[in-house]
């Protein structure tokens, strides 16, 4: 965020003098100058959040000076209400029986500064619960019934401190924020944050180690403080002004929750959690591309007994797809009718929907990639060798060949189809696959998370395409804070 900055009273800004840790008391961050627009990290540590304290002020005053502020004023008043239930995640209840299940007591306190527990025992549920609470201090109460359940949280101050606690918690205090530490020797103003999410252990990723450096280096020079993070290293995405994600999503997985608290905390994000929704299910993209009158291969939607009454009729070969399939996963051809029943059969233990399609084969799939209402790169992406798929799952993942064609040089059909497609989805990063047969145009599918990979869709481009779409996400930035650049 490019500067953290701790409120604490006098009497303990001792607790940090030994450290590079930035300080001020609540009365003097309230009185301050805010002509700079800088914004700031800022850790509420105030002696009291009562309302119409001092330490009250402080988080409503960072909030008003677009400092990203913990607790928020929001959070300090869902806690006095004892809103708790709707600040925990569904993923939450599971890892609290997890790790409280060998305690003997029916009732149990856990403190956490920073993220941390004194502890080291509950690590992990200290983390998860400070991820989610998002107060740099605070208890939480728990008791067990037939369960155990959160009771109460209560965000905790230093006065009210043991002195072992104390002393842990301003050296925690000051190890998460040196961690956490943005200034860094450059000349260029870093306007904004930016996190990508990436997955390191992904067999198929949308984008390749290459990509994301590009991306990293795009969005430095876009004025970004840019961060590639995991789920896996359970980031706190309120930190953030922007989010990109180049992770296959899933409105059942990570990147769709994450999508989905990343639009609630107000982050510009790619992928947005409603394209998720809409291009992860073909089931509904048939009915859309139905409605808006495109061509595309004949499709039908089955559930079992309507496949076993009709199956007979079906015209083969064909081509059967889960819903929610990716990069030609869950896409399977049947050459006859014994296929066709073990395909169908083997699908509809994960599905209570199919969808059979009738083959076109062709000797490529268009690609046009799409943002923000523009056409940003075309390829053509050519069968994986021996396969009718420009992905060979059962060769490891063998890809065909691929071209970059300039979009001037493009069927303008092919062009004004997928256009019309990514309209009536949204306005982010989209990939349309069609085919091309003669004159006519048949749309397959878009995709919300299409590939970006170093050699492929940015062969004629290069670093451009990916400025293109660092430039995007600051125009978004800049619309959402009313700055007309």
């Amino acid at each position: 965020m490019g500067r953290s900055l701790v409120v604490v009273d006098d009497k303990f800004h001792h607790l940090f003098a030994e450290s590079t840790v930035q300080t001020i008391s609540p009365i003097k961050y309230i009185l301050e100058n805010v002509k700079d627009e800088k914004k700031r990290a800022v850790y509420n540590l105030s002696s009291s959040y009562g309302y119409q304290d001092l330490g009250y002020y402080v988080s409503l005053l960072a909030s008003a000076r677009n400092d990203k502020v913990y607790p928020s004023p929001r959070t300090i008043q869902d806690l006095k209400d004892k809103k708790i239930q709707q600040l925990l995640s569904e993923d939450l209840f599971e890892l609290i029986q997890s790790k409280l299940s060998k305690l003997q007591s029916d009732k149990f306190e856990l403190s956490i500064y920073f993220g941390e527990n004194i502890s080291t025992n509950y690590k992990k549920l200290a983390w998860e619960l400070y991820r989610i609470i998002q107060a740099p201090m605070f208890r939480v109460y728990l008791e067990k019934e037939k369960e155990w359940s959160v009771k109460r949280i209560k965000i905790l101050t230093f006065p009210e401190l043991a002195p072992a606690h104390l002393e842990f918690a301003a050296s925690t205090a000051i190890e998460y924020l040196s961690q956490n530490k943005v200034i860094k020797s450059t000349n260029k103003k870093m306007i904004y944050d930016l996190a990508i999410l990436y997955n390191e252990d992904e067999v198929s990723p949308p984008s390749d180690k290459v990509a994301l450096e590009m991306f990293v280096d795009a969005f430095r020079e876009a004025g970004f403080y840019t961060k590639m993070i995991q789920q896996k290293e359970r980031p706190n995405i309120s930190e953030y002004d922007a989010l990109f994600i180049r992770e296959t999503t899933n409105v059942t997985h990570h990147t769709y929750r994450m999508a989905r608290n990343a639009e609630k905390e107000g982050l510009v994000v790619i992928d947005d959690p409603l394209s998720i929704v809409k291009c992860t299910n073909k089931v509904f993209l048939e009915q859309l591309m139905e409605r808006l009158n495109l061509d595309r291969p004949k499709t039908f939607i089955y559930d079992k007994k309507l496949f076993q009454s009709h199956f007979k009729q079906i015209s083969l070969p064909c081509v059967l797809k889960k819903p929610d399939s990716a990069f030609s996963q869950g896409v399977h051809k049947a050459r006859n009718e014994d296929e066709l029943i073990d395909l169908a059969n083997t699908l509809f233990q994960s599905t209570e929907l199919i969808l059979i399609q009738e083959f076109l084969p062709t000797d490529f799939d268009w690609r046009i990639g799409i943002l923000g209402g523009e056409v940003i790169y075309a390829c053509k992406y050519y069968m994986a060798k021996d396969h009718w798929q420009i992905i060979n799952n059962a060769d490891g993942a063998a890809e065909g060949g691929s071209d970059c064609i300039d979009p001037k040089d493009v069927d303008p059909k092919v062009l004004k189809t997928s256009l019309k497609l990514a309209k009536a989805i949204g306005n982010g990063l989209y990939g349309i696959d069609l085919k091309q047969k003669g004159d006519k145009i048949y749309l397959i599918e878009i995709n919300d998370n299409p590939s970006i990979e170093h050699g492929v869709e940015d062969k004629l481009l290069g670093k451009a395409l990916y400025q293109k779409i660092a430039q995007y996400f600051l125009k978004q930035c800049h619309e959402q804070r009313g700055i007309h650049a």
